[in-house]
């Protein structure tokens, strides 16, 4: 073979081994576990990294779940999902044929935190969990400076789930709830709601039986109640507004068989929204006598 053939075939063959390490060889590199609370960036107290470091310690002990805190200086380049996922496979957090692992993440150059979960744990501590623990225990302190506040009620609700062991029920993870909010309807959400209402009272009148206002008001008290969440509302609601809907539906049709059958007009605004009844005909006056009495002016 001659020498240049041979440079040649060696040179491809060290490309193509170095394509396929490639990705070995510019791996993330990721710290060393040193405990539960690893905190690189020094983000958090010395007495809040003891005590939390001895209460994911005793979790560890009760339940077998591995709950980590890391923080860093920055994410190496890596999106905040890559790198949660990479340092979570890398560390091997949870035990092994459990995957009973949860990695609280923080990163202080990019401003990003995430909860990564086991695969055992995610019936547990689902997205919806996840995110409503960072929105409410945590990201409210950090916001403020309050790092040790904000970290310590993270994982301390974290810990909550995993010792309760319970799935969220369907209140709590309901996708209306999700849309329009927890603690409040939107705006454009009653408007429509009322468009729709004001035009199924429209045909409430007209039909012979009273089941269309029950039926709408049951609809829409599931709406109300999964939008407002609670048991009471979903159950309390749709009842209630399936009694009044029906009631409605009654009163409007009494009133426009009336209004009909007395050549009355029965149009929306002429039976004031249905609700006018026939008022009855004029059949003369009842009998009544003066007494003298009242007062003239010229």
């Amino acid at each position: 073979m001659k020498p240049f053939q041979f440079v040649f075939k060696l040179t491809i063959v060290i490309l193509i081994l170095f394509v396929l390490t490639g990705s070995t060889v510019l791996a993330q590199a990721y710290p060393k576990p040193i405990g539960y609370i690893n905190d690189f960036a020094g983000l958090i107290s010395a007495d809040t990294r003891s005590r939390l470091e001895d209460r994911l310690s005793l979790l560890e002990k009760e339940t077998t779940a591995e709950v980590t805190f890391v923080s860093v200086e920055n994410l190496g380049g890596s999106t905040l999902e890559e790198y949660a996922s990479g340092l979570f496979a890398d560390w091997g957090i949870g035990k092994k044929g459990k995957d009973n692992g949860v990695l609280f993440l923080v990163s202080l150059a990019e401003g990003d935190m995430r909860i990564e979960v086991g695969y055992s744990l995610e019936n547990i501590i689902t997205d919806g969990r996840a995110g409503r623990i960072l929105d409410d225990d945590v990201v409210p302190y950090i916001d403020k400076g309050d790092f040790d506040t904000g970290i310590e009620n993270g994982i301390i609700a974290i810990e909550n789930y995993i010792r309760n062991g319970s799935p969220p029920t369907l209140i709590e993870e309901n996708p209306i709830q999700k849309a329009i909010g927890r603690f409040h309807l939107p705006i454009p959400l009653l408007i429509t709601l009322g468009i729709i209402s004001i035009y199924i009272l429209g045909f409430m009148a007209r039909t012979k039986s009273i089941w269309l206002g029950g039926v709408w008001g049951f609809v829409l008290g599931i709406i109300l109640g999964f939008g407002f969440g609670g048991w009471g509302f979903l159950i309390g609601l749709p009842i209630g507004l399936a009694i009044l809907g029906t009631l409605l539906d009654a009163v409007l049709s009494t009133n426009y068989r009336g209004r009909s059958s007395s050549g009355l007009p029965t149009n929306w605004f002429s039976s004031f929204g249905g609700f006018g009844g026939s008022g009855g005909g004029f059949s003369g006056f009842g009998g009544g006598r003066s007494g003298g009495g009242g007062a003239s002016r010229r």
